[in-house]
């Protein structure tokens, strides 16, 4: 259970103080919204080499670049925003739908290191959220990210990820969400189905250690821990499942060609549901999987990767239809990305056992993504995504629910040389499940926002 935030008689004047800021919003909306013609006249950013996508399985995924776009390393760096946003469907709840507008407030405190030998890097977003009628979320957010890399040896390499967010209310990211490119990891959390809550706790790290046996072939032993909880108070009535896995893995690499890659590898996860009720309060699965990968720069900007295979599904505890479960089940996948000056491209397809984001326990996930990043004139970009996802639970006899979600989003960007940038940005979420789940899961809901962010320092760490 997350604890509720709750003023003491001590912090009335903070109480205080969010109600003359709220009344204040209309006056910031306006502000954000003047022209900003003087910033305008800056540089744009400096180019550098192009990123790469990662090979399927190793839990990461990369931003989506230019041709030339890099990255500024060795550095530690500030950053401040803030933005006005129109919100049509506050509590997620088509059946009591709340419009309102607000304003968000956040930091960006960025460390990237780079050496011969390790690469570390941190990032923490905390953002503050205040709407102008709808109260219960006017809460501090927190998003953290921590990836290390080392060379322990001229043949074993060590790499460490985590990630943690905690969130209230449904609202997703604000202007500046990046793009990703290539497949996800087979034991991401779902992210594609949101769930009705007021509140969510996630975390996910891993451990990988590789042994580069030549410049062709690498092995490489990965274990990771994934985690979700939902706050105690739910907008609809039924409970989510909170959700906790641990996974280990075996991964072969073989470099056929200078630009081509084949993978095999072996994959255990152990996962486990608690707090729902209308697929069993308490259920454990373990899902053994072996798939290929294969990973091809076709040209020097277009990359293509593929993986699939088997996996061998098994359930344990009381389910509310009875029975336990033993089947195989198919995954399977593939991506394109085309980086080039002026445009990049991404295009994804997968179909995977996953986790369901909290409405069902284990589902049969099925989801196609793409994202488009465009340099347009006088310095602007702009960014496109969209996502279709289906989750399903009768393919897996774990009784009768199906979600459809549809993500959808346009942003406009006017970057300056100082690291700031001005962004307008539209998001829209549609969302329609059928069976054993509440009818308020399905909900409809756009966001507007203008947002404007501003490097405040940047200090260089050296080579």
């Amino acid at each position: 259970m997350i604890p509720e935030v709750n003023f003491s008689s001590g912090d009335m004047m903070a109480v205080l103080w969010r109600g003359r800021l709220k009344e204040l919003i209309p006056l910031i909306i306006s502000v954000m919204l003047l022209p900003i013609g003087l910033m305008a006249q800056t540089s744009s950013p400096t180019a550098g080499a192009a990123s790469q996508p990662v090979v399927f399985g190793n839990g990461l995924q990369t931003p989506l670049r230019f041709a030339g776009e890099s990255v500024l390393t060795n550095q530690v760096s500030l950053s401040m925003g803030a933005s006005t946003f129109y919100d049509d469907n506050v509590l997620q709840r088509n059946s009591d739908r709340i419009r309102d507008e607000g304003v968000n407030f956040n930091s960006d405190l960025k460390f990237l290191r780079q050496t011969e030998n390790v690469t570390f890097s941190f990032d923490y977003q905390p953002q503050f959220l205040l709407y102008n009628n709808t109260s219960q979320f006017d809460r501090l957010n927190h998003l953290g990210t921590l990836n290390l890399t080392g060379r322990l040896s001229s043949r074993f390499y060590i790499g460490l990820f985590d990630t943690f967010s905690y969130q209230n209310g449904a609202f997703q990211s604000l202007a500046g969400q990046q793009i990703l490119s290539g497949l996800s990891s087979p034991t991401a959390l779902n992210q594609s189905i949101i769930p009705y809550t007021v509140r969510t706790l996630a975390n996910t790290s891993g451990l990988n250690l590789s042994f580069v046996k030549s410049h062709r072939t690498s092995l490489t032993f990965s274990g990771s821990y994934d985690e979700r909880q939902f706050g105690s108070h739910q907008i609809v009535g039924q409970s989510l499942y909170n959700s906790r896995e641990a996974s280990g893995g075996f991964q072969f690499q073989y470099r056929v060609t200078e630009h081509t890659s084949f993978g095999l590898a072996l994959l255990h996860q152990d996962s486990t549901y608690k707090g729902g009720t209308g697929f069993g309060s308490d259920r454990r699965f373990q899902n053994e999987s072996a798939f290929f990968s294969l990973q091809s720069q076709v040209s020097p900007t277009v990359t293509l990767a593929f993986f699939g295979g088997p996996a061998y599904l098994t359930s344990f505890g009381q389910a509310a239809g009875g029975g336990a479960l033993r089947q195989f089940e198919g995954s399977g996948g593939g991506s394109i990305t085309k980086e080039v000056k002026k445009t990049a491209l991404d295009l994804s397809v997968q179909r995977a056992i996953s986790d369901s984001g909290g409405l069902y326990t284990i589902v049969e996930n099925t989801m196609a993504n793409f994202g488009v990043r465009r340099r347009l004139a006088g310095r602007w970009e702009a960014g496109l995504h969209g996502g279709a996802t289906r989750a399903e639970t009768s393919l897996l006899n774990l009784g009768s629910g199906r979600t459809d979600a549809l993500i959808g989003g346009f942003d406009l960007v006017r970057p300056f040389s100082n690291g700031s940038a001005f962004h307008v940005s539209y998001q829209t979420f549609h969302q329609l499940s059928s069976g054993s789940v509440p009818v308020a899961a399905n909900f409809d809901r756009d966001v507007v926002t203008v947002a404007i962010d501003f490097r405040l320092k940047a200090i260089p760490l050296g080579h």
